[in-house]
């Protein structure tokens, strides 16, 4: 029987196969929670470096495996594990931990958190699989009691499920400024990816996947080549869409400006490299790259789409342009090539808007959602 005064032990649901962006951000949010408060406990439901990556970092971590998305099989043993480890509350990110975890937690009679990380119809690479993710998640969002969206774009996709809006609250994602090492000598990078020095340098840093816009990107490269603008283009990422973007630069001629290195790490690195950065997505639940590239003083051109409009005032802190239209893109980077003022202001601008993105005020938000649902 918990004590009073014993902690609340919360504890964290996530598919886990990779670590991406929601993977980074829970493990952010485990290490800020309160210590003296909570415990946080975490169930990963693929196998993966998720739950190694949790573990070497001291907290309790167990994989229960999903065979499919509909392994309901799975709801048992987490009915037990909440019971054996006392389990004050449940908070699932993604769709697998939203099907069973939900549905075992509300049996055992627990609060449940959950966070939408994403706007699912763009997470998927076919309608089918969008809208089957969509239907299992709406199938078990009566067993939440809060719902946290990372941005005001992802608060509508919950609306448009039938979701009250005072089950919703609003918690931008905070960025983690602590994982980063100083950047190295841009020239031993640009040496390292085969970068010409000399030339003005374009990025974009995304998964290779339709939803982040690789084709606007490219030929915008083209058109920037076309006004004459002696440029190099930096596409780093790795996912499903390399041999579409590989033919897509060889249908514009590209070979020669383009380079690809596929995943990179320290990032950091990149942003020393980079001029300007590109996020020509077609959605993005907030944008955290928007971020990091603000806080390594890179300016950006993004979509006006999604929770990047909640990061970038247009003009004022950076660009935006709409998706899809590559010859706006290329017009936004050129005006930035041309007009060095603007690049500084943007600098100046993005440091005070990165206040506005803190872990620790993301962390106080997310305690204060669990405090609403705990008893004292």
């Amino acid at each position: 029987m918990k004590q009073v005064g014993d902690k609340k032990r919360i504890l964290h649901f996530i598919g886990g196969g990779e670590v991406g962006g929601a993977e980074e951000l829970l493990l952010t949010l485990m290490k800020l929670l309160d210590q003296d408060y909570y415990e946080a406990y975490l169930i990963c439901l693929c196998q993966g470096p998720f739950a190694e990556l949790a573990a070497e970092y001291g907290f309790q971590t167990a994989v229960i495996p999903m065979k499919h998305k509909f392994d309901l099989s799975t709801i048992k043993p987490i009915r037990q594990y909440l019971l054996e480890n006392k389990i004050d509350l449940v908070h699932t990110h993604g769709v697998r931990a939203n099907l069973v975890a939900r549905t075992a937690a509300k049996k055992e009679g627990l609060p449940v958190v959950t966070t939408f990380h994403s706007v699912l119809r763009y997470d998927y690479d076919s309608i089918f699989k969008a809208l089957l993710a969509k239907y299992i998640t709406t199938a078990t969002n009566r067993h939440t009691d809060k719902f946290i969206a990372i941005s005001r774009a992802i608060k509508k996709e919950i609306l448009e499920m039938g979701v009250p809006d005072d089950r919703i609250t609003v918690i931008h994602n905070g960025l983690d400024t602590s994982k980063y090492t100083e950047i190295r000598d841009p020239q031993e990078t640009k040496r390292e990816l085969g970068l010409d020095p000399d030339k003005y340098t374009v990025a974009m840093i995304a998964r290779l996947h339709p939803v982040k816009g690789h084709q606007y990107f490219l030929q915008a490269a083209r058109e920037i080549l076309n006004q004459g603008i002696d440029a190099q283009f930096l596409i780093i990422g790795e996912g499903i869409y390399r041999e579409n973007i590989k033919h897509w630069i060889e249908e514009l001629s590209l070979d020669e400006a383009v380079i690809m290195p596929g995943y990179y790490s320290p990032i950091e690195n990149i942003y020393g490299v980079c001029d300007v950065l590109c996020v020509p997505s077609l959605m993005e639940g907030l944008g955290m790259v928007v971020l990091e590239a603000m806080y390594f003083n890179v300016p950006v051109v993004a979509s006006n789409v999604g929770g990047i409009q909640e990061i970038i005032e247009n003009r004022i802190n950076g660009l935006l342009v709409e998706p899809r239209d590559a010859r706006g893109l290329a017009d936004a980077v050129i005006s930035i090539w041309e007009n060095k003022d603007l690049a500084e202001k943007f600098k100046e601008r993005s440091q005070e808007t990165l206040k506005e993105f803190s872990l620790e005020k993301m962390a106080h938000h997310i305690e204060e959602t669990y405090r609403s649902l705990l008893p004292e």
